[in-house]
C-alpha cells in the first residue's frame, strides 16, 4: 500500500512538473516570437500600401488612356 501511495505521487510530481515546464515553454516561445512578428507585420503593411498605391496608380493610367484612345476613335 505504502508504494502505490509513493508511485502515485510520484505520478502527480511528474505531472505537475511538466505542465509548468510547458507553461514556461509556451512563453518563452510567445516573448521570442512577438517581436519579430511586429516587425514582420510592419513590413507587410508597407507592403500593402506599396500595392495599393501601384494598383491605383494603373488604374489610373489604364482610365486615361481609355479615354485617350476614345477620343481619338471619335
Amino acid at each position: 500500500m505504502t508504494v502505490l501511495i509513493f508511485l502515485i505521487g510520484a505520478l502527480l510530481g511528474v505531472l505537475i512538473g511538466a505542465v509548468a515546464c510547458v507553461r514556461y515553454v509556451r512563453q518563452e516561445m510567445t516573448a521570442r516570437v512577438a517581436p519579430s512578428m511586429h516587425l514582420m507585420e510592419a513590413r507587410m503593411s508597407t507592403l500593402q500600401s506599396s500595392v495599393d498605391l501601384a494598383l491605383s496608380k494603373w488604374h489610373e493610367d489604364m482610365h486615361t488612356h481609355r479615354i485617350r484612345h476614345d477620343r481619338v476613335l471619335d
